[in-house]
């Protein structure tokens, strides 16, 4: 595998912290909109298993903040998501420079205890996790299936992986 182009300003990086302070403030609205539509499509399938009701009820989800369905789809990622962090951690993350995989691929290295806004060299970085974007629809949506398939390549545990039934 080539080694990924580094990006020092990226908006996966805006996107990251957006997530992550949606996910520590429970909106689940901001959360879905920044979703990729296979990620959404594999929560909407996950809460109608959950819910016990067909696929047809489940699928499409709005993200406007009036669909009652949304916190109940969104909660198994923000629950794996808080987990792996740490609850009261998740607001001291670091977000990294993007590394571009190919056109419609980045992620970005979540650093722990980063604390106030510094630049740091790239050797002192100890990355505990990556979240990973497809560029879809024009933006940069956070991808389910990507941030497994990188954590794995890249021997780091998946933030959105502990995701059960």
């Amino acid at each position: 595998m080539k080694q990924p182009k580094f990006q020092f300003e990226h908006p996966t990086q805006d996107a990251a912290s957006a997530f992550l302070q949606a996910a520590l403030e429970g909106d689940a609205a901001a959360m879905w909109s920044r979703l990729s539509r296979e990620t959404r499509g594999l929560l909407e399938g996950l809460y109608a298993a959950r819910a016990g009701v067909s696929l047809r009820v489940a699928a499409g989800v709005d993200s406007s903040g009036m669909d009652e369905r949304l916190g109940s789809v969104v909660a198994p990622l923000r629950a794996s998501l808080l987990t792996a962090l740490g609850a009261d951690k998740i607001g001291g993350y670091g977000v990294s420079g993007a590394r571009l995989v190919d056109r419609g691929t980045a992620y970005v290295l979540l650093l722990p205890d980063f604390g106030e806004e510094r630049v740091v060299e790239e050797d002192a970085w100890k990355p505990s996790h990556l979240l990973a974007f497809v560029h879809e629809s024009r933006e940069w949506l956070l991808d389910l299936g990507k941030t497994a398939e990188l954590s794995q390549d890249a021997e780091l545990p998946d933030p959105l992986g502990g995701i059960r039934r």
